[in-house]
């Protein structure tokens, strides 16, 4: 392939990319100097594209004609891999991008969503197989196609933010879903719009005829030096809202539009001169200019940044001997030991005013080097109902005080935290009652100011809600959400077995349930539409061991393995594990059958998981 005759150029020009969103200040004067000289609108074909499946153990295919995407029973899950090169030559600093796919096949059922996130560029896609494919990084944007979709539109443009080479997956949450896109073998298929704005023009404008005097002049502004780069035309203009539906434009395999800088597919023959290839480097690049917000590639190893949100991959996290009087630090120690694989998040359980939190012996385990971990600190006021306490609870108030003076004292470190976790069990819907869904809402607000007040700024806070499908139907459900100021990540409480089912549940049914013909469209299609800019966790997930079905367990572990391909927003599981939960006994600990301990060891190895706590 072409591909492997360029990418030692591309290498040599470029520094990897990964953009971390737009408006985040990262355009500063040096990297303006290094996008200087875009060409306006661009069409940056992939330097390779490919797609990696479940069901297929080979590696991906070097050339296919087309790109799948979804479930389908042949293939798995199915995932569309694109890489594309963009350097100062193409791009200026103040632009936008869209990923523009063209649809072969497209999908048979009503409404089909899809996604778009980031990943590590690799050498190689033919190096790729399901199960070593990088973990996915940003989803920047995600729309529903039907029947009728004939291309795909996604915003990217805050991932394309320094000259490099840049990766995206292309996924479906939906376990019943399946759809084609154009390969790039024929000059169409997928590409990367680029739209450059001009830079404003500098030094003196140039001479004008002097203005007409006397009466009847008509008065004229001031001209305007013309830019020394090309700048899109109307025809050019991205589509008004690429996020907000799939387009029905007509196929990329028609002419560009006027103004369009197209940019040639790989040749599988192979190209002698990579500069015939637009958006590409020069045979002999000169070397790179400094670069602005670049210093690393945030995708090659996964860590996490702001508001603990993994640059790519998913934490892991435990609430261990939940339900037991055990000392849970030390169950920590043992379940890790039990899963070989570190839980980055302890999940502990804060009950009334009884003490303070951190306690000495949550903070011990977040101090080792060699193990890096955060808490997640869940409490549950007793002092007063939901409506007092956002009134001012004098004994609420005393207490949150005395937190945050020990935690501003003792603990500097971010960490998850959460207000009466799952509150739908609690929601008295009465007028009067305090314990109204709205009610809610105004307390998990007010705790989280009062404590930023004081100077707690190392919450990472999490809307907690249950996974039982019916409360999604209550009319109050959405009065629960306490606003996307106060909320940095939405939790889910999701169980396997836990409307003892008939055993064939699988890790999907936790992450995305949904119930019949309601309306209701999975947690996971839910925070992607209400809450795009959040990431998810499983709060709590568990999977209940049955006499009845004893290889249940196991056949959840390994599906999990598989099924987080469709999942790239999941940036957490944290496991309950417990002897005996409050419904009914039922037992969720891992270690109970062979089986199922090796297939939980198995997803902990899993690439996903392999986060690096900063």
């Amino acid at each position: 392939m072409t591909v492997l005759a360029v990418l030692p150029l591309v290498l040599a020009g470029f520094v990897i990319g990964y953009g971390v969103g737009s408006g985040d200040g990262r355009f500063g004067e040096p990297l303006r100097e290094a996008w200087e000289g875009g060409q306006g609108t661009v069409d940056h074909r992939p330097l390779a594209a490919s797609f990696t499946a479940t069901g297929v153990e080979g590696r991906a295919p070097q050339a296919p004609s087309v790109l799948p995407v979804g479930y389908s029973d042949d293939l798995g899950i199915a995932v569309a891999h694109l890489q594309f090169a963009v350097d100062e030559t193409t791009v200026r600093p103040d632009h936008t991008a869209e990923l523009r796919l063209p649809v072969a096949v497209p999908p048979d059922s009503e409404g089909m969503t899809v996604e778009v996130a980031s990943v590590h560029p690799v050498s190689c896609l033919c190096s790729l197989t399901a199960a070593t494919a990088p973990p996915y990084g940003t989803v920047w944007d995600a729309v529903e196609v039907n029947a009728s979709t004939t291309e795909i539109v996604f915003d990217v443009t805050g991932a394309i933010n320094a000259p490099g080479r840049y990766g995206f997956a292309i996924t479906s949450p939906d376990r019943k879903a399946y759809l084609e896109l154009e390969g790039a073998e024929y000059n169409t298929g997928p590409a990367l719009r680029t739209v450059s704005e001009p830079d404003a023009p500098t030094g003196p404008l140039p001479p004008t005829a002097p203005a007409p005097t006397g009466p009847g002049a008509a008065t004229s502004a001031p001209p305007i030096a013309p830019s020394t780069a090309p700048s899109a035309g109307p025809s050019d203009t991205p589509s008004e809202s690429p996020s907000a539906s799939a387009s029905e434009s007509p196929s990329a395999s028609e002419p560009p539009s006027t103004g369009t800088v197209p940019t040639a597919p790989l040749d599988p023959v192979g190209s002698a001169d990579p500069t015939a290839v637009p958006g590409m480097p020069a045979a002999d690049p000169t070397e790179p200019l400094p670069e602005s917000g670049q210093s690393e590639d945030q995708l090659s190893t996964c860590s996490t940044g702001p508001k603990l949100v993994p640059t790519c991959g998913a934490l892991v996290g435990v609430a261990p001997a939940a339900h037991t009087s055990r000392v849970k630090e030390d169950e920590l120690l043992a379940f890790e030991e039990r899963v070989q694989h570190t839980q980055q998040i302890y999940h502990a359980y804060e009950r009334g005013d009884d003490r303070l939190f951190p306690t000495d012996a949550q903070i011990a385990l977040t101090q080792d080097p060699e193990k890096p971990r955060t808490l997640f600190i869940n409490w549950k006021p007793r002092m007063a109902s939901w409506a007092e306490i956002a009134a001012g609870d004098p004994e609420t108030d005393a207490y949150l005080d005395r937190l945050a003076e020990h935690i501003t004292a003792n603990f500097d470190k971010p960490f998850f935290f959460t207000v009466h976790h799952e509150p739908e069990n609690d929601v008295v819907q009465k007028a009067g009652s305090g314990m109204e869904a709205a009610d809610y809402a105004a307390m998990f607000r007010y705790v989280v100011e009062r404590l930023r007040a004081h100077g707690v700024d190392n919450l990472v806070t999490v809307m907690n809600y249950m996974g039982y499908l019916k409360w999604v139907e209550k009319p109050w459900h959405d009065q629960l959400y306490p606003g996307d100021d106060v909320v940095d990540w939405i939790g889910l409480s999701g169980y396997g077995q836990s409307l003892h089912d008939d055993g064939r549940s699988d890790f999907g049914e936790i992450v995305d349930q949904t119930k019949g013909d309601t309306a209701w469209p999975g947690f996971y299609h839910w925070i992607a539409k209400e809450h795009p800019a959040k990431p998810m966790m499983l709060a709590e997930w568990g999977v209940f061991h049955e006499e009845d079905y004893p290889d249940h367990q196991t056949a959840v572990f390994q599906a999990a393995r598989y099924q987080m391909a469709h999942y790239p927003r999941l940036k957490a599981i944290v496991y309950f594990e417990t002897p005996a939960d409050s419904n009914g006994g039922r037992n969720s600990e891992i270690h109970l059958d062979d089986g199922a301990l090796e297939a939980f060891r198995d997803l902990m190895r899993s690439p996903y998981f392999d986060v690096r706590l900063e």
